[in-house]
């Protein structure tokens, strides 16, 4: 079974959160043992964001580390698995 970060570099449609979990260095984590789940915006949305809003995010750790984590749940597993 593939890990979260294998998982959205094999998608076409959320290379932005990708960037997000990597700005926020969590990519180690989201690799480590052990299922998570993350509620996913697709690159559509993080577009429809005000201009300049992501990249001022993705430069801001503090901010950018907490709030993805709240979007996070370990050991999830899917309704249908």
């Amino acid at each position: 079974m593939k890990n979260l970060i294998e998982a959205a570099a094999d998608a076409a449609n959320i290379k932005s959160l990708l960037s997000a979990f990597k700005s926020a260095s969590l990519i180690d984590m989201l690799r480590s043992p052990g299922q998570h789940t993350s509620c996913a915006p697709t690159d559509v949305a993080f577009k429809r964001l005000p201009a300049g809003s992501l990249d001022a995010l993705f430069k801001d750790a503090r901010t950018l580390t907490p709030f993805l984590c709240s979007h996070i749940m370990a050991d999830a597993k899917a309704a249908n698995a």
